[in-house]
């Protein structure tokens, strides 16, 4: 789809993750529970056949797909296979979920202004190349940051660089270390990312709700 339209409900979710899938997890309780209505994770993608998060995509009976580095010869190839298997579920927004991969081309192409990321920083503060997991919480601490947080962002080329669309902070706190930081931001993920999804999705459909009543009515 080129773009998302009220005719398209239920809204299809297509879920990048590489490990264990907290955030999936958050996303997908959020489903269930009527934060998110009328939508749904239409597939569940990763890069490594046994991570934790594509095991739990199973045993809910949610569709998977796995892409391994080794079974392509380029990363183009490799992103290329997962654009068409997201466009062969009919996904609407495609949401990184603990993916430790950057996104290139093919996939940007194919869901430009489309795909989602949350980082454990408050962007644009510690992003960017090689700032993942505790190596950003180390950083917080080393410059003796009083808060930190996450954020949840557009994907462009420029690595944590896209419009940020939600944030959440927490404090500091004098004894934290690297892992008590990142468990405290953890749980602002947890309730962040779902919060965004669900707005974007519906400024998705007021904008177009608004188109329509514009358009001049054909004879």
């Amino acid at each position: 789809m080129s773009s998302l339209s009220k005719q398209a409900w239920p809204f299809r979710l297509g879920i990048l993750l590489s490990g264990r899938g907290s955030n999936f997890g958050a996303i997908q309780e959020a489903i269930e529970s009527g934060q998110l209505p009328d939508t749904v994770i239409s597939v569940v993608i990763s890069n490594h056949s046994n991570a934790l998060g594509l095991q739990k995509a199973q045993e809910n009976n949610l569709s998977t797909a796995v892409f391994e580095k080794a079974n392509y010869e380029s990363r183009a190839a490799l992103d290329e296979a997962i654009a068409d298997c997201l466009k062969a579920h009919q996904v609407d927004l495609v949401v990184l979920a603990g993916y430790d991969r950057i996104i290139s081309a093919p996939i940007m192409a194919a869901f430009e202004q489309r795909i989602l990321n949350i980082h454990p920083s408050l962007l644009p503060a510690y992003g960017g190349k090689g700032m993942v997991g505790l190596k950003v919480h180390q950083a917080v601490l080393a410059n003796g940051e009083k808060e930190s947080g996450c954020s949840v962002h557009l994907v462009t080329p420029q690595v944590d660089e896209g419009p940020v669309l939600g944030q959440s902070r927490v404090p500091v706190m004098p004894h934290d270390t690297p892992e008590s930081l990142a468990a405290r931001v953890l749980a602002e993920e947890h309730r962040l990312y779902p919060r965004v999804i669900r707005q974007y999705l519906q400024n998705h459909l007021n904008r177009e709700e608004n188109q329509e009543a514009h358009d001049p009515v054909l004879q």
